[in-house]
């Protein structure tokens, strides 16, 4: 059975259902531990940045390495610092501050104690502010993925509320607080409960602000025509079990057998040329055909041996 990550409720207007949210989503990527060559586990320990002192002409000052970057600057080690800030002493956890680089080698220090002040009050109210149409969010801003679910005496008004969007094709866009953070967040119907999504912000998202060749060309009505048909070709439903972790089951596999051997890169496909476009969009049709008429016998091969049987 699974922990809830948070309780708390939903509050729409004077609505208000308690429920819980669970993670919805746990990554499976292989992670490895650092050892030694006798096979024990290496630890890594916080220290403090060794001191530099830079002559410019008849100017010198301190600075943590490696900033600035003159490149007329002749660096060499400040004598040896006393004990207590030798670069190879360990800091303690208590001696730790919070710093903010405002240019390079300058920081403005907090406290964890006036970062913490600073951190949104706890809330266990997730506060819908609107609703708006699903297909008016950009997955762009969609960022973690979190299961929204009733309490048992609950469940009649949730699942009012969820069939209530799920027909008008809306979802609710709310904040959220979990640990010591706020977040904006949308939530939709999913299956018989909801999907909360945390959202990064408007200003988080990087301008387009790069240069694109060809931009301006306008394609052929025939080079579109054929565009479309293979788009058409491989469209189909979405089958997420069709799109497994290749990498994660190679490096398992090669852990399984305890190969020292890697595993064949892939190559990747070379961009098409201007010139050969129609000659690619027809082959890449003929295939597409192809391939999707193979899937389609192996999904029907399962059937028919099962009515054979």
């Amino acid at each position: 059975m699974a922990t809830a990550l948070w309780t708390g409720s939903l509050s729409l207007g004077m609505v208000v259902v308690p429920v819980r949210v669970y993670p919805a989503i746990r990554k499976k990527s292989v992670r490895f531990h650092e050892l030694d060559r006798s096979g024990r586990r290496v630890r890594h320990v916080r220290v403090s940045e060794p001191v530099m002192e830079f002559e410019t002409g008849s100017r010198s000052a301190q600075v943590r390495a490696p900033e600035p970057r003159i490149e007329s600057a002749r660096w060499h080690a400040e004598p040896a610092p006393a004990a207590a800030d030798a670069p190879d002493h360990e800091v303690s956890f208590d001696q730790i501050r919070k710093g903010f680089e405002v240019e390079p080698g300058r920081y403005v220090s907090m406290t964890r104690e006036e970062v913490t002040a600073l951190a949104p009050e706890r809330s266990r109210v997730i506060d819908v502010e609107q609703f708006v149409d699903v297909s008016a969010v950009d997955p762009i801003y969609f960022e973690s993925r979190y299961y929204v679910v009733p309490d048992r005496e609950w469940s009649s008004p949730f699942q009012v509320l969820r069939q209530a969007m799920a027909a008008a094709d809306r979802m609710a866009i709310a904040w959220f607080t979990l640990r010591s953070r706020r977040y904006l967040s949308a939530i939709r119907p999913f299956g018989d409960v909801m999907l909360l999504t945390t959202m990064v912000h408007a200003d988080e998202i990087a301008a387009a602000n790069f240069w694109t060749p060809n931009a301006d060309a306008v394609p052929t009505e025939k080079e579109l025509s054929m565009a479309r048909l293979l788009i058409d070709t491989l469209a189909g439903p979405f089958e997420p079990e069709r799109y497994p972790d290749e990498h994660r089951e190679r490096v398992l596999r090669a852990l399984e057998e305890k190969s020292p051997g890697t595993a064949a890169a892939s190559v990747a496909p070379s961009p098409t040329r201007v010139l050969d476009l129609m000659a690619a969009l027809e082959a890449s049709v003929k295939a597409a055909k192809a391939a999707r008429a193979g899937h389609d016998r192996q999904a029907k091969a399962p059937r028919k041996r099962a009515r054979g049987a």
